[in-house]
């Protein structure tokens, strides 16, 4: 009777169907075949965000200094901006994914080719710095493709139309005048652009940014006088790195500017640079103070 339970039991695992593999067309124009990754390194924290959103944290092995969200424990393999090839190959992955911007940068212009060249898998995602929202939600359904959770996704983009609505109820009704100023301690500041994930929260939020360019300049009194801000928004990280906002009021021009004569400095989550899938909740948290400072 054993005997005949084991030969029964073979032959209906064998009858299972196995696991089928699925073609992912990454942002570089390259499609990737997977069959059930198992073993993921995942580059730039909003790609571990994204999966754990779907439920697929047990998959990631590896990522970058990052991915510390929403788990400080996954392996690093160094900085974002320099990645080093041997590093990640000896995770041994069975894909690595990664961000267009993060792949991009100097140090990483061949990352791509010397992992696929050693045989392993790369799915490029679009870039983490621009698309806003929309640009998520592309990468949320790119990731879903490949652990074939579209039910997941679907939720997932669900409950940030959601959010979204609750943000557009809370903006301010005069858009208050903003600028981002990423500082790494009280002599060594810039103002940030139109363009990148600080940009998408100011505008998302219901502010206006008022920085005349696109990329990032050094901070001067001058210039920041020049733009005189209503609001000035900071990350956690950088209002501590210049001791707090008595410290920020002692920078170049800030005193000078109405944010600094009324002290309204607002703080960020760290990761804001790059856009990912809590910037619904961060543009809601921000629209709230700004309803209640700015109300007229």
């Amino acid at each position: 009777m054993y005997k005949n339970f084991k030969t029964a039991l073979v032959l209906s695992l064998a009858l299972l169907p196995a696991a089928s593999a699925v073609s992912v067309k990454g942002a570089d124009d390259v499609t990737v075949n997977v069959t059930n990754p198992k073993r993921v390194v995942a580059l730039n924290g909003t790609t571990v965000e994204l999966i754990y959103r779907l439920g697929k944290q047990n998959t990631v092995v590896g990522t970058d200094v990052t991915g510390t969200y929403p788990a400080n424990k996954i392996p690093s393999v160094g900085h974002w901006a320099q990645l080093p090839a041997e590093g990640i190959i000896s995770l041994k992955p069975d894909l690595v994914i990664g961000t267009a911007d993060n792949f991009a940068t100097p140090k990483n212009a061949t990352l791509v080719q010397q992992l696929r060249g050693a045989g392993v898998k790369v799915l490029v995602l679009p870039a983490t710095d621009t698309g806003g929202l929309d640009g998520v939600k592309t990468r949320l359904n790119l990731l879903a493709q490949v652990y074939g959770v579209p039910s997941a996704a679907n939720a997932l983009t669900r409950s940030f139309d959601t959010t979204l609505a609750a943000v557009k109820a809370n903006r301010p009704k005069v858009a208050p005048r903003v600028i981002f100023l990423y500082a790494h301690s009280p002599s060594d500041a810039s103002i940030y652009g139109t363009e990148g994930g600080a940009n998408e929260l100011i505008e998302l939020a219901g502010g206006r940014n008022v920085a005349p360019f696109k990329d990032t300049k050094t901070l001067t009194a001058e210039a920041l006088v020049a733009m005189n801000p209503d609001a000035i928004i900071m990350l956690n990280r950088g209002l501590e790195s210049v001791g707090g906002l008595e410290g920020a009021l002692k920078m170049p021009g800030v005193a000078q500017t109405n944010a600094g004569k009324n002290k309204r400095i607002y703080t960020v989550d760290n990761s804001i640079r790059w856009i990912g899938p809590r910037l619904p909740e961060f543009a809601l948290k921000l629209a709230r103070e700004w309803k209640k400072d700015f109300a007229r």
